[in-house]
């Protein structure tokens, strides 16, 4: 009778032992496909298309009146038909949202020097 009891608690130990591996091995899965495939949070940071809308009319060359030695940093698409310009050299570092649909500067944002 001992002996029974005693290989149902070994059977026990030795499947519980595998339900915590297999279980962990899991785990260890599903953190590496997160951490290597991460969800968009918020729709800034939703991948940006190549295509662009085409607009009904030439509303003519948007031309920044920005001094000499302005340099583009780098253009981050924000909503539908803006963008937001990051500009260095010339003053201090400074971020303009331009409104693509009208053509026309909407906001500055200028860093202090």
């Amino acid at each position: 009778m001992e002996k029974q009891g005693s290989r149902a608690l070994l059977a026990a130990v030795i499947g519980m032992g595998i339900v915590l591996a297999v279980g962990s091995l899991v785990l260890v899965g599903v953190l590496a496909h997160r951490i290597s495939h991460p969800r968009a949070t918020a729709p800034a940071t939703a991948p940006v298309t190549t295509t662009m809308a085409v607009l009904p009319q030439d509303l003519g060359r948007l031309v920044l009146d920005e001094p000499a030695g302005t340099h583009v940093t780098s253009i981050a698409r924000q909503a539908d038909m803006a963008l937001a310009v990051a500009l260095t050299g010339g003053g201090a570092d400074r971020v303009i949202i331009w409104d693509l649909a009208h053509n026309r500067i909407i906001g500055r944002l200028q860093v202090s020097p």
